[in-house]
């Protein structure tokens, strides 16, 4: 008996068929992502035999339907290289991937939760010249249903570091001036912590620009990026936590503004711009900073003397 219950417990390991736990509620919910497929996945594609064809470059849109569904990918590239291959938001919510080699049944790689949220991604996977490997898309219960896109990547050169990575390299921040960045080789340094300036807490990739504000200057930033982003400003890079004194982190739409009015407060501050997840969340920043205006009250008593 315990040797079958072991066997039957292989057998829906292998399918998907598991009853999973409870995860933890996510910090911050996620969004279905906003960038469209080039192809829909035909079904029956629940083996290897019916396997669908994924290249780099590929995004297909696909559902888990009915519960129990698998979505099997077969991955085309005759010369071999390294790829990523990721889930991203539909409504499945959570998504599992294995990769298994040509007999169908060896497993080479498996990740749950290493995307956005509880979406599914492989990281680095080395595929040879004329090798066949097979992507397997299965929800995380076995009651689960749900739409999801399905990404193949190819690895880019390494990016250097940004000279701004950190406070250290911090560029001038470009006043009345939209300007684009790109953390791609950036690394997260800074976090404003969970329930701090922001709201959230972000583990994502930091560029930093430093201003001086003098009293009653206020500052006015706005970033757009494709994944969810956070700006926050701090006085002292090595306790962001404590001297953060403005964040905006309000929506997972990609679109954030900070405003902040230095008062009695004049200074150098370093602007950070991060991301709230440490996965998936690379790209270009198109930040607009306002000209500086001043908020000081002029009285009507100090109005008369001006014209005395």
């Amino acid at each position: 008996m315990k040797k079958f219950v072991v066997a039957l417990m292989a057998v829906m390991l292998m399918t998907g068929v598991v009853y999973a736990s409870e995860k933890p509620a996510l910090e911050k919910p996620v969004l279905p992502v906003d960038f469209l497929a080039d192809m829909d996945e035909v079904e029956p594609n629940d083996d290897c035999g019916s396997a669908n064809i994924i290249a780099a470059g590929d995004t297909y849109s696909a559902a888990i339907d009915p519960a129990g569904d698998q979505d099997w990918f077969e991955v085309s590239s005759p010369a071999g290289g390294t790829y990523t291959f990721e889930t991203h938001p539909g409504d499945a919510g959570d998504t599992k991937m294995y990769i298994f080699a040509a007999d169908c049944t060896t497993q080479l790689a498996f990740n749950d939760d290493g995307g956005t949220g509880f979406y599914s991604k492989i990281e680095d996977f080395v595929v040879g010249a004329g090798e066949i490997v097979y992507v397997q898309i299965i929800h995380y219960s076995s009651s689960g249903t749900g739409t999801y896109l399905l990404t193949m990547t190819e690895a880019a050169p390494p990016c250097e570091t940004p000279v701004n990575n950190t406070c250290d390299g911090a560029l001038p921040l470009p006043i009345c001036q939209t300007f684009t960045a790109d953390n791609c080789g950036a690394t997260n340094d800074y976090n404003p912590g969970s329930g701090g300036c922001t709201g959230y807490s972000a583990n994502g990739l930091d560029l930093v620009y430093m201003v001086d504000l003098v009293a009653n200057q206020q500052l006015t930033v706005t970033g757009v990026t494709t994944f969810d982003n956070a700006i926050y400003l701090v006085t002292d890079c090595g306790d962001p936590v404590g001297s953060c004194v403005a964040g905006a982190d309000a929506t997972v739409s990609g679109t954030e503004t900070l405003v902040f009015d230095a008062g009695a407060n004049p200074g150098t501050y370093y602007l950070i711009l991060d991301g709230y997840s440490s996965s998936g969340y690379e790209g270009i920043w198109y930040v607009t900073v306002d000209c500086v205006v001043s908020t000081e009250i002029t009285t009507f008593d100090s109005l008369k003397s001006m014209y005395r």
